[in-house]
């Protein structure tokens, strides 16, 4: 594997920093993520149903299922290897500044939104559907980020190297 080779040759206590560094990175995106979810649980309207206007707390009850997702998307994300340790740092730091402007803006948007109302019967419903609709769009969105910002980061540091995207690729491919 090309990466540990890399690593091999410097000076572990320079590897140990460097890994802390990253390390802070990864802290920085599910810490977004998850801090993102407590306010959208705490601040979010509850379901209101019934003649009596019973509620149930609908979204701290579904959301954590969103941070989740999108804690996996990244996590995911940040195990795989990249040719150098600056494109792995890159890409960390892409992924990190990536998930933590999404979780940050649908926080806001949330914050913002109305619930709607519903008249099936004659038991109004008020449903915090925006609420509900985008926590997942953002785990979503998480989880296209951490797809693709590696790419672009590996992309750009192959560009800045001047190779061709996906030369070097093949002796790291060859290690499976």
């Amino acid at each position: 594997m090309r990466s540990s080779r890399v690593y091999a040759r410097l000076d572990p206590a320079l590897v140990e920093w460097d890994m802390r560094k990253n390390l802070a990175w990864v802290a920085l995106a599910l810490g977004s993520i998850w801090i993102a979810v407590a306010v959208i649980s705490l601040t979010s309207p509850d379901l209101v149903y019934g003649a009596e206007r019973n509620t149930f707390p609908l979204i701290p009850a579904v959301t954590w299922m969103s941070g989740a997702a999108a804690s996996s998307y990244v996590l995911r994300a940040l195990v795989t290897r990249h040719p150098t340790p600056d494109d792995q740092r890159h890409a960390w730091v892409g992924i990190a500044l990536s998930a933590l402007a999404i979780w940050a803006l649908v926080t806001c948007v949330i914050l913002l939104l109305p619930t709607f109302d519903f008249e099936i019967t004659d038991d109004p419903i008020e449903i915090p559907l925006g609420h509900l609709v985008a926590p997942a769009a953002a785990a979503v969105a998480t989880g296209i980020a951490a797809q693709y910002v590696p790419l672009l980061t590996d992309a750009a540091a192959a560009e800045r190297r001047g190779e061709a995207f996906g030369n070097g690729y093949e002796e790291y491919e060859e290690g499976y």
